[in-house]
């Protein structure tokens, strides 16, 4: 680990779990740390640690132009999210539609305060036979704009607030044909209601914790998860009554302990001061991919998993139909559409916001095979 990771990991355990900065913490090359932070969508959190314990000077340009910028846009965006979130759920209460509020909106009171857990959109779950009715009154009375309004596209729909937000109506917590989905399938059996509400509900602390790991293993394979999963995840053990027993069995039917394990034992040594050097490349891959991961780190594992010929990019661009049914399921009752899915997920590919990733995999394909064996070793170790 960097000097520049180690003391990116004190400000986040002395800001967010209240353990004092060591006697001999030296602050790092501040630019570093603003490049690191920024990546990994924690800047703000690395602002407030580092004003409140003096190792900045707030008059320098580089307090101004970035770390209190970063500071008080979190506090504006969760400020804002915050707002929105409330009046979804004033809607859906109001509709008596029962809704599950999901991911950040639940790990967000786990932590000191509000604006430190930022969040990109809002994820709600409801029944399927309620998603567009529920689309519908967002949009009649919150003014948003629906995607593709009334049609079911996937496990979810977006609708999108007129200030950018974007909400994401679940009706399936996973698209893709896992295990885990032998509980998550279930999920409405497995919910309890909220307090001094009528129709939100809550999962129960286990299935939450799976479907946490879950959505993090598909970041993860996907490129990177970043280190708020390794954040979450200690906030979830430590804050929340799960049944460890009971999430191992789960964990482990899924076939998602091994990550588990590393997660945990990443979070336990970051925010509880427990040395283990056993999953240092884990730790190297989650700082590698930032939040959203790279293509780089997914080509180095495919490319090693399926080799580096020309099928290997032929695959890539057109998958099967039942990988893509995985993705897309409304293919499953549409085959005729198979072409139109290979295009737009082309599209996408080389599209604005995704062309980076695209030319990364396709250079770290060819390029850097002790890499791919690295890390296809350990996606085996870990069960992924």
């Amino acid at each position: 680990m960097t000097d520049v990771q180690k003391c990116f990991i004190s400000l986040i355990r002395n800001v967010v779990v209240g353990v004092e900065l060591l006697a001999d913490f030296k602050t790092c090359d501040l630019a570093e740390l603003y490049k690191l932070s920024k990546k990994q969508d924690m800047a703000h959190i690395i602002a407030y640690g580092l004003k409140q314990n003096n190792l900045i000077d707030l008059g320098s340009d580089l307090w101004k132009k970035y770390y209190n910028k970063q500071y008080s846009m979190a506090q504006f965006r969760v400020m804002n999210l915050e707002h929105e979130y409330e009046k979804i759920c004033n809607v859906l209460e109001n509709a008596e539609i029962d809704y599950i509020p999901m991911k950040g909106s639940v790990i967000r009171p786990l932590y000191p305060e509000a604006w430190m857990r930022v969040s990109s959109d809002i994820d709600i779950l409801v029944h399927k036979e309620d998603l567009i009715k529920s689309e519908k009154i967002i949009a009649d009375l919150l003014n948003y704009t629906i995607e593709n309004e009334g049609e079911i596209r996937g496990y979810h729909k977006h609708v999108k607030a007129p200030n950018g937000f974007v909400v994401e109506l679940h009706w399936l917590l996973t698209d893709r044909d896992v295990l885990s989905r032998t509980y998550m399938d279930d999920v409405w059996n497995r919910v309890s209601l909220s307090n001094n509400t009528k129709h939100q509900y809550k999962l129960n602390d286990d299935l939450f914790y799976l479907y946490h790991i879950f959505h993090a293993s598909k970041h993860f394979k996907d490129g990177g998860c970043g280190s708020r999963v390794i954040l979450d995840t200690w906030l979830i053990n430590n804050k929340l009554g799960i049944d460890s027993q009971n999430c191992k069995e789960m964990l482990e039917k899924s076939e998602l302990y091994g990550f588990a394990v590393a997660l945990e034992s990443i979070a336990v040594k970051w925010f509880s001061g427990i040395e283990n050097e056993k999953y240092d490349l884990v730790e190297e891959y989650i700082f590698n991919g930032g939040v959203y991961g790279g293509g780089n780190h997914y080509a180095a594992w495919q490319s090693e998993t399926n080799g580096k010929s020309i099928s290997y990019y032929f695959k890539r661009a057109f998958p099967s139909y039942s990988y893509m049914c995985k993705r897309d399921l409304e293919l499953k009752e549409k085959p005729y559409l198979l072409p139109y899915y290979w295009f737009k997920r082309l599209f996408v590919a080389f599209g604005k916001r995704d062309s980076k990733r695209t030319k990364a995999e396709i250079k770290t394909a060819w390029l850097e095979k002790e890499k791919s064996k690295k890390i296809k070793a350990m996606f085996d170790e870990l069960g992924l």
